[in-house]
């Protein structure tokens, strides 16, 4: 805990909506790719024999599209957000910097320019680093729905189109 208060006190303000992104976020990631493995296990245990097993396929196909691109949609808001609060940061670094120096002289104006850069450094790392991890979980879950979609059109053989999903 101390940490992520030394990390808030380090890089300014903007750390505080940064840290409650990426919360939000992984959590919604990781919940994202526990769902499609559930939904791929339901899928493997599906009875084959029964009389409507492709509309049933077609359900849920079409639950597992539909829950991808709604989820989707929300991470992708949030992966472009956090270098966007990282920027944030940098900006409003860049501000207590110039006040620095513009008040103090000397060995103060070098203190406040050296915290100034340090905090415009660490909001700027840390919206990279909560985005690129966080852009790499949707693309595994983007293949994982789409090796999902791929049993299921297996499944569904010849009988009826495959319905597409986007990419």
């Amino acid at each position: 805990m101390k940490a992520l208060f030394d990390l808030v006190e380090r890089g300014g303000p903007v750390m505080i909506a940064i840290i409650v992104l990426s919360v939000v976020l992984y959590t919604r990631c990781f919940g994202l790719l526990v769902s499609l493995r559930q939904q791929a296990r339901k899928l493997e245990q599906m009875p084959r024999s029964s009389a409507d097993h492709k509309l049933q396929l077609r359900r849920h196909q079409s639950a597992v599209r539909e829950e991808f691109l709604q989820n989707r949609l929300a991470l992708g808001a949030m992966i472009a957000a956090a270098p966007l609060l990282g920027l944030l940061g940098t900006v409003c670094g860049m501000v207590t910097t110039f006040e620095s120096l513009s008040v103090q002289t000397g060995q103060k104006s070098m203190e406040g320019l050296a915290r100034g850069i340090s905090e415009v450094l660490v909001a700027t790392e840390s919206g990279l680093a909560v985005a690129l991890p966080a852009l790499l979980l949707v693309y595994l879950a983007h293949r994982e729905m789409h090796r999902i979609m791929q049993q299921l059109n297996q499944q569904e053989g010849a009988g009826l189109p495959a319905l597409t999903h986007d990419r």
